[in-house]
C-alpha cells in the first residue's frame, strides 16, 4: 500500500513536471531521433540504416556495453512501453500529448504464441493489458484477472516516414520489392542459421516472384553480414527505444510487395496488414537458450516449439500455393494469424482515446467471447 502511494505521487510530481517545463529531455529525445530517421529515410541513394545509438541524457551513446532491455525513456511508468515507440504510437493514434501523464495500461511490445509465455505481470497501478490478438487477450485476461483489451496490429498505428510523393518516386525506382527479415535474436536469446543458405533461397524468391529489388533488414543486435549481393538495400531500424521504429517499420513495407522471411515474429502479421506477399525461407534457425535462468528456458522453450509449428503450417500454405498468393491462401493465412495478430481489432482514434484515459470501466472494450 506504501510503496503504491509513494510510487503514484512520484507520477504525479513527473506528470505536474511535465505540463510546466514540458520534460525537455524527453521531447529532446523525440525530436533526435526524428532527425536521425529522417536523415536514413531520406538520403540519396535510397539507404535506410538508422544507427543503433540511442539517445541518454542529451546525447547519442552505444547501446553494445548496455543491457538488452536498457532505456533512458521515462515517458511511461513500465518501461516496456517504450520499446519500439509503442506509447507514442497509440497516443499519437487517439491525437493525445506524446509526452504527459503516465498510461494506467500494461502495453505488450511483440508476439507471444504459447499461454504462459509473459511480458509484464499486473503492477499496483495498471489497469488493463493492451494485446495484440483475441487469443492473447484471453490467456493473459484468464491468467492475471485484469482486462486486457485486444487492438490490432501495431503496425496499424504506425505511420510512413515518406511523403506521397517520395514513396511513388522511391517505387518507381526500385520495381518490385521483396523485404527480407530473418529470426534475430534479443535479450540472452541467441538465434544462428546458414545465412549462405538464407541468401540462396532469398535469390530463388527474388528470381521466381519478379522481384526486381531486395530490401535485407537487419535487426540492431545483429552483426553485418558481408556476404550480400551489392544491389541489395540494406536497411536498419534502429536500437528498440527508436520512437519512430514502427514508423521506419512501416515506410519499408510500403516500398516492399514481399515479405521472405524464416520466423514466425511479429513482422509475419504486420506485412500481412501491409498488403504484402508472404514467402517462407525454408532455412531453420537454431535457439540457444543456455544464458537464460532455468524457469525462463522452459517458458521460451514452449514458445519456441509453438512457434516452429505455426511455422510449418503457414510453410504448408504457401508452398501449396506455388508462389502464387491466391485469395483462397491469403485468407487460410488470415485466418491461421488472426487469432495473434487480431486484425479486425484495430481501434478508432476516438475509441484509443476513450481506452487510454481509462475514464470508463475497461472491460466494457472487451471483444464479444
Amino acid at each position: 500500500m506504501l510503496d503504491g502511494l509513494r510510487d503514484n505521487g512520484k507520477w504525479l510530481f513527473r506528470s505536474l513536471m511535465r505540463r510546466f517545463y514540458r520534460e525537455h529531455h524527453q521531447w529532446g529525445a523525440l525530436s533526435a531521433y526524428s532527425g536521425l530517421v529522417h536523415q536514413a529515410f531520406h538520403s540519396v541513394p535510397f539507404a535506410p540504416r538508422v544507427s543503433s545509438d540511442l539517445w541518454d541524457h542529451g546525447r547519442f551513446r552505444s547501446s553494445d556495453d548496455l543491457p538488452a532491455f536498457y532505456s533512458p525513456a521515462l515517458r511511461e511508468r513500465e518501461n516496456s512501453s517504450h520499446h519500439y515507440g509503442h506509447d507514442i504510437l497509440l497516443k499519437r493514434h487517439a491525437r493525445m500529448p506524446l509526452i504527459g501523464s503516465p498510461l494506467p495500461l500494461l502495453l505488450e511490445h511483440g508476439l507471444k504464441v504459447s499461454r504462459d509465455s509473459t511480458f509484464e505481470s499486473p503492477k499496483p497501478w495498471s489497469k488493463a493489458f493492451l494485446c495484440m490478438g483475441p487469443l492473447r487477450a484471453r490467456w493473459v485476461q484468464e491468467r492475471f484477472d485484469m482486462p486486457a483489451i485486444p487492438i490490432g496490429p501495431w503496425i496499424a498505428y504506425a505511420r510512413s516516414l515518406l511523403s506521397p510523393e517520395r514513396q511513388i518516386e522511391l517505387r518507381a525506382a526500385m520495381g518490385r520489392t521483396l523485404l527480407v527479415v530473418l529470426a534475430h535474436s534479443w535479450d540472452a536469446v541467441e538465434r544462428r542459421m546458414d545465412l549462405g543458405r538464407c541468401l540462396e533461397s532469398v535469390q530463388t524468391i527474388q528470381r521466381r516472384g519478379a522481384y526486381q529489388s531486395v530490401i535485407w533488414l537487419r535487426h540492431w543486435k545483429d552483426p553485418q553480414w558481408p556476404g550480400l549481393p551489392p544491389d541489395w538495400i540494406v536497411a536498419c531500424n534502429g536500437h528498440r527505444s527508436n520512437p519512430w521504429f514502427l514508423d521506419c517499420l512501416r515506410s519499408l513495407m510500403q516500398l516492399s510487395d514481399g515479405l521472405a522471411t524464416n520466423a514466425f515474429g511479429t513482422h509475419l502479421g504486420y506485412g500481412l496488414m501491409c498488403s504484402q506477399q508472404l514467402h517462407w525461407i525454408d532455412v531453420r534457425a537454431e535457439q540457444d537458450l543456455a544464458q537464460l535462468k532455468p524457469s525462463q528456458a522452459d517458458v521460451e522453450a514452449l514458445e519456441w516449439q509453438e512457434r516452429q509449428r505455426l511455422s510449418g503450417e503457414l510453410e504448408q500454405m504457401l508452398v501449396a500455393d506455388a508462389g502464387a498468393w491466391s485469395a483462397a491462401c491469403q485468407r487460410d493465412v488470415r485466418a491461421l494469424l488472426d487469432p495473434y495478430w487480431g486484425f479486425d481489432c484495430v481501434r478508432t482514434p476516438a475509441v484509443m482515446g476513450e481506452i487510454l484515459r481509462a475514464r470508463r470501466p475497461l472491460a466494457s472494450f472487451l471483444l464479444p467471447q
